[in-house]
């Protein structure tokens, strides 16, 4: 039987994410090549010039970052995205898929591990852009948990969690990145 515990977690744009959960701690992996349907395989530093070049020539972007999961018979297929939407004009999308046992008897693992990708993805991001000087750019978080459903329970905790690490935190309906983007991805 697993004992809660609290798993910290320190990111290297010195937020500091605390949950408590009732699954192990597990090393969360982004890998640095993401695809997209437009522009093919890209590096996570080619997204990030291409998202510097954007916003510095164009007012109204929000970068978004989300991540959902499809349970198969042994594993789990998670899709995490970032998308740069021009408001008004479109976007772009860029994203990774990557298998796991993770969350494969537990629904709350499951939405805590796509959290977790989340965030270190934004992490990531974040870190890069800063150093492009890019310090304006508010990154949203989209998180498959909403209202209705079983993951009602798990709101709190996944939005607390995700506007501690310094991120806004969107859930459905509006977690469009998660739930509609990522989603077309994970089978």
């Amino acid at each position: 039987m697993l004992k809660s515990r609290i798993v910290l977690t320190y990111l290297p744009n010195k937020h500091i994410m605390a949950f408590k959960t009732m699954v192990p701690k597990i090393k969360v992996n982004i890998k640095d090549v993401f695809f997209s349907p437009t522009r093919g395989a890209m590096r996570l530093q080619e997204i990030v010039d291409l998202i510097a070049q954007t916003v510095t020539q164009e007012n109204g972007c929000r970068l978004i970052v989300g991540t959902d999961s499809k349970r198969h018979t042994e594993y789990l297929t998670y899709v995490t995205v970032i998308i740069l939407y021009r408001i008004g004009k479109g976007g772009i999308y860029f994203y990774q898929r990557q298998r796991s046992e993770v969350g494969r008897y537990s629904l709350q693992a499951a939405i805590f591990h796509e959290t977790s990708l989340s965030l270190a993805t934004a992490a990531k991001l974040d870190d890069l852009l800063k150093k492009q000087g890019i310090r304006h750019l508010e990154i949203e978080i989209h998180s498959d948990v909403g209202n209705h459903g079983k993951t009602k329970e798990l709101i709190q905790e996944v939005v607390g969690w995700i506007n501690a690490s310094g991120y806004m935190a969107q859930i459905k309906p509006d977690s469009f990145g998660a739930s509609s983007v990522a989603d077309k991805y994970t089978d």
